[in-house]
């Protein structure tokens, strides 16, 4: 069984695949491969943010989620202005009291989708594209 959060990236010529597992083998699964037109990524946050950050809003905010698991019950929609077609989603990470918060997000021109998957085990939670 892990022992923290893992993050792992899968590459190869037509897909990127991050995958956030935590130590109950539940997984989170985001497609990042880029194409024009569009900005897909992900971010952690000590905040439910309602806006998506670019690069330059990130750094320095960098957060150690070794004795984090998943909230299986928390998953929100954002709204958010900042973005044209596209999407975020939230997920929750939680220690004792303390909660961080998973962050995927796609802004692009209405024609690239990328698709997500939040898995207990084999058990499918929720999967969509932003």
């Amino acid at each position: 069984m892990l022992e923290k959060l893992n993050i792992s990236y899968n590459f190869n010529y037509n897909m990127l695949i991050i995958n956030f597992v935590d130590k109950n083998n539940i997984c989170l699964g985001y497609d990042m491969f880029q194409c024009c037109c569009e900005s897909a990524d992900w971010f952690i946050s000590d905040k439910e943010e309602v806006e998506a950050f670019d690069e330059d809003d990130v750094n320095g905010h960098e957060f150690d989620v070794e004795d984090y698991v998943f909230d299986p019950a928390y998953f929100k929609y954002v709204a958010c202005s900042g973005l044209d077609e596209g999407g975020m989603v939230r997920f929750r990470l939680v220690n004792g009291s303390n909660e961080l918060f998973i962050h995927l997000y796609n802004c692009h021109n209405g024609y690239y989708g990328h698709g997500f998957e939040f898995k207990i085990g084999d058990e499918i939670r929720q999967e969509d594209n932003l």
